[in-house]
């Protein structure tokens, strides 16, 4: 036989129709997959053909093969593993031996009867002429059949369905009822793990994510639209449907209050006709609206068609089963998921990830819905009960009912069949056809689990691009977004077009090299893994229980290859070793998020221009000077003299400050909230104070007894270093603010179950730190301090160089007698203390922004650091008037864009690279793509990561965030429309 891929995928077509049609059993069906994975050579000859033949002939042929079978090998019987985990198989209670031996004979007669009598219906039914002789046989047989069910009183149920199928009696449609509920959970369950290839596409948009998250609840919840209220104040309700994919707010009157009061929390309950709450939906016109309400939010699911959620959906059972905590961790990730991909760049590979996490707990769930239907389908004929009993001690009521138990480490239910006679062959069948369904469903979940594994392993992988195939040639799996470069040399077609049409074959996606050597590595008879490592990938055959079930392809971006490896391993079930597994775990910390921003930049062109690429790590930002300025003066930078030097005699020309006069008052409980601004403060006096209460605030007078005299000298000192270079945002409100919200920070965290990370040491270490943080700031960034070799990049070798300067100028203030608040510590707090300091501070280098980020992310579950936690803090703090309300934050954003202008500016008339994000910020379109950037991929990310280590303290200043995204967004569409409008 040609053994290219399509022979294999026409002869596993050809079986599923002989399956479907009910001309083989399944038994049969496996005994063909394996033989022909062996390469029986009989089955070869019939095959040799595959592709030239018409496949009638084929199937006819490969029936004549089971026929001629040896007994033995027809009556293979399914073997079920039984698994360690808490899913196990049917159990059959009730103490009767049974011989299957005695039934196998006539069995096996009938099926090659109904077999053989199914194919010639089949023939007749398409129009086909056939034998007259045979055609009176179908007559006399349906009478047969049709007299005997009558006699028998079936329910009319079975009756109406029995009529209409010539070919099957109850028994058999009670069993192609079983069938068809297996298939069609399965297939309903099977395809969330496809989803996130709409993640994979160069293409990735919010409105991806919002199709995604509507065929996952489509494909998991069988629903066709969701909404939900955000309960968030005691005025108005927050609600968002995906009908109008938009948030509105809502007033409560005392209707809809009264409704909520009456809700029941963490159970799944059914809206009613006149539900206050539902009238608020936009024409809604749904049959079946099931709610949730939990952590202050009430879900809603919808379906057009009243059947689905009723008789198909995990909404309809999860009380029974106990599958509340699997809907709330859906609905939570779908409102997380909408609200963040709205105001922030997301990440398509971590969404991907919490998917993959979110259908396997929902494909556990789904053994129920099997297990429902499959009551169902038995108690038209058999009269039963459904129990739920304790697996620890199952019990037999009587010795004169069938038991079916399906254990659960949660729920274990019991089927308790009053009539079943398993003495009765055609009883036996459907129980065995019960068991084998439940069981087979569960080794479906087991593989599942297993992919992914497999899926979750390589779905951040830098070095390797996996594809993976099913039997028939298509697509079920890609480990990431293709490469330029790969899908470049390889010619990959690959978008959401071909998603949408169901065009993923791999003669699709690939070139016809790449198809050439996939089918020609399939004539290997030994299936040896290719070897080639000009063509930069490798294939690998699928084989499970000497089956055939697909293949893969690993392209290759470098010459490491340990992906490739560690996939040989996954697939030859091995363990993977500790050491590996440290090793891929550090490798991802190092590079996941930084590879996204990466790709950001390929995908969304605004982020490129935002001044977020200012967060990029620094190599790649300090480029060639530009080629405005030619000759000697290019060759040679001029050096930008940018250290303050520390002179004493500036104490003179300052307002005198005694820091006697000040005291606590109610004036000072705004320093305690985030709303605390630094401009509404007029004089420098009143910002002194500031410094002052937030040191008072927080104990450090009294524990470290800081002598007034110093402290005044130290806060006059910082105060003159910050604003020496009249520098519009790094001056000496930006370090207050910065110190301030430190302090808010420092309260919430008091408020917590993690008040005893930092100390009050590593507070006082973190309060003079966030004050200090920017102290001699020059106005220009690291980038600019860098390309014109000042003396300060000099001196620190380019690596930090500001944050150093900032750090060590804060030192030698604190080492002058006259400004030292540290005389009372002891050499062992001292350097502790510089230590300290210098680790903050160097925090808040805009380059280690990603790695601190991811740091923090990784944390382990018993995290107790107050090294990491004020550096991140400190961090955060650093984007502390960005995250105010909109009002206040924009009026810091045309601060920090006064300074990148002045720069860019400088950078021309110097003749060095010129920073794409500081070009035309004095236009408003401009600005505003790059302030949206900024805050959705660096300042939101950090505050929500804050957020949920503080238990949700700061929601509120991402709702601040969220309000000035919005804000700085209508401004570029507003722009964007003036010049249309003047275009036209």
């Amino acid at each position: 036989m040609n053994q290219q891929l399509g022979s294999y995928v026409k002869f596993f077509h050809i079986i599923r129709e002989l399956g479907d049609s009910f001309q083989i059993d399944s038994r049969q069906k496996q005994i063909l997959k394996v033989n022909f994975t062996i390469k029986d050579k009989k089955l070869m000859n019939i095959l040799s053909d595959l592709n030239d033949e018409d496949e009638e002939e084929i199937k006819f042929s490969l029936l004549n093969y089971l026929n001629e079978l040896p007994k033995e090998k027809q009556g293979v019987s399914r073997q079920m593993k039984r698994t360690r985990s808490s899913i196990t198989d049917v159990d059959l209670i009730k103490g009767v031996k049974l011989d299957d031996s005695q039934f196998h004979d006539s069995v096996a007669d009938m099926e090659k009867a109904f077999k053989l009598i199914n194919h010639f219906y089949n023939k007749k039914k398409e129009g086909q002429t056939i034998n007259p002789k045979i055609n009176q046989i179908f007559e006399n047989i349906r009478n047969l059949f049709t007299q005997n069910e009558s006699q028998s009183n079936p329910s009319s149920a079975l009756l109406t369905k029995c009529s209409s199928s010539p070919t099957m009696d109850m028994n058999q449609l009670i069993e192609s009822d079983l069938l068809d509920s297996y298939k069609s959970i399965k297939f309903q369950f099977a395809n969330y793990m496809k989803s996130h290839l709409l993640l994979m596409d160069e293409n990735v948009s919010y409105t991806t994510i919002f199709n995604l998250l509507r065929e996952l609840t489509k494909n998991l919840l069988n629903c066709d639209h969701f909404s939900f209220f955000n309960l968030n104040s005691n005025s108005e309700l927050e609600l968002y449907q995906t009908k109008t994919d938009i948030f509105d707010q809502i007033p409560l009157d005392q209707s809809i209050t009264d409704e909520i009061a009456s809700l029941p929390q963490n159970k799944v309950f059914r809206f009613p006709q006149d539900s206050h709450l539902c009238s608020k939906l936009d024409s809604m016109n749904y049959l079946s609206s099931y709610g949730l309400y939990a952590n202050n939010v009430i879900f809603i699911y919808h379906s057009k068609q009243n059947q689905q959620l009723d008789s198909e959906s995990i909404l309809k059972i999860a009380n029974d089963y106990q599958l509340i905590d699997e809907l709330k961790n859906m609905s939570m990730f779908l409102i997380h998921t909408i609200q963040n991909a709205k105001v922030q760049f997301f990440s398509p590979l971590s969404i991907a990830d919490m998917i993959l996490d979110l259908g396997i707990s929902f494909l556990r769930a789904s053994k129920f819905i099997l297990i429902e239907q499959m009551y169902n389908i038995l108690s038209q004929m058999f009269k039963m009960d459904k129990l739920q009993t304790d697996q620890q001690e199952i019990q037999v009521w009587d010795s004169e009912s069938v038991y079916i138990v399906f254990k659960d480490s949660q729920v274990t239910v019991c089927f308790r069949i009053y009539s079943m006679n398993l003495q009765k062959q055609t009883d036996q069948r459907i129980y065995t056809e019960v068991k084998h369904y439940y069981e087979k469903y569960l080794r479906f979940i087991r593989e599942c689990f297993d992919k992914s594994a497999f899926y979750k392993f390589f779905l951040r992988s830098n070095d390797s691009l996996v594809f993976e195939f099913d039997k028939s040639g298509h697509l079920l799996f890609l480990s990431r977004p293709i490469p330029k470069q790969i899908k470049s040399n390889f010619s990959i077609q690959f978008n959401s077009h071909m998603i949408h049409n169901n065009q993923l074959s791999y003669n699709k996606i690939f070139d016809q090299r790449v198809v050439s050597n996939i089918e020609n590595y399939l004539q290997d008879h030994n299936w040896k893994t290719m070897k080639d490592n000009e063509k930069q990938y490798e294939i690998f055959l699928k084989i499970e229980e000497k089956t055939y079930k697909g293949f893969a392809l690993i392209f290759t971006e470098n010459t490491k290859g340990w992906a490739k490896k560690q996939f040989k391993q996954l697939e030859s079930g091995n363990k993977l070793d500790s050491k590996i597994k440290a090793k891929i775990r550090k490798q991802l910390i190092q590079h996941e998020t930084i590879n996204f921003v990466n790709k950001l930049e390929e995908t969304n062109p605004d982020v490129k221009y935002s001044v977020a690429s200012l967060y990029m790590p620094l190599q790649q930002m300090i480029l060639k000077r530009t080629k405005s300025n030619q000759g000697n003066q290019q060759d040679q930078p001029k050096i930008q003299k940018s250290e303050i030097e520390l002179k004493r005699s500036k104490f003179a020309t300052m307002e005198e400050l005694d820091l006697n006069e000040f005291c606590l008052g109610s004036q000072d409980d705004l320093i305690d909230t985030f709303d605390f601004n630094i401009m509404d403060l007029t004089s420098q006096k009143e910002k002194h104070r500031v410094v002052w209460a937030i040191l008072k605030k927080n104990g450090i007078f009294d524990d470290f007894c800081l002598p007034l005299e110093n402290l005044q000298n130290f806060i006059k000192e910082m105060e003159y270093h910050y604003n020496v270079n009249n520098n519009p945002y790094h001056n000496y409100d930006h370090g207050i603010t910065v110190m301030q919200t430190a302090h808010y920070f420092c309260k919430e965290l008091d408020q917590t179950s993690k008040n005893t990370i930092i100390d009050n040491f590593n507070r006082f270490i973190l309060m003079i730190s966030s004050f200090g943080h920017d102290v001699g700031h020059t106005g220009r960034t690291n980038v600019f301090e860098i390309n014109s070799l000042s003396d300060l990049a000099i001196r620190y070798h380019d690596k930090s160089v500001l944050e150093q300067h900032h750090a060590a100028l804060t030192i030698q203030i604190l080492k002058y007698p006259s400004c030292n608040i540290l005389t009372n510590l002891n050499q062992t707090q001292f350097r502790n203390f510089r230590k300290g300091l210098i680790s903050n501070i160097l925090s808040t280098d805009m380059s280690e922004h990603f790695t601190l980020l991811k740091d923090f992310e990784n944390r382990p579950k018993n995290f107790n650091d107050p090294k990491i936690l004020s550096g991140y803090i400190m961090h955060v703090s650093d984007f502390g008037g960005a995250g105010k309300r909109s009002n206040i934050s924009v009026k810091w954003s045309s601060r920090v864009n006064q300074e990148f202008s002045i720069q860019y500016k400088l950078e021309g008339e110097l003749g060095y690279t010129q920073q794409p994000y500081m070009k035309d910020l004095h236009i408003p379109q401009v600005m505003a793509k790059s302030e949206v950037g900024f805050l959705k991929v660096i300042v939101r990310p950090c505050y929500v990561l804050l957020s949920e280590f503080l238990e949700g303290r700061l929601k509120h200043c991402i709702g601040y965030i969220d309000d000035t995204i919005q804000h700085w967004e209508k401004i570029g569409k507003k722009n964007e429309e003036q010049q249309q409008q003047k275009q036209q």
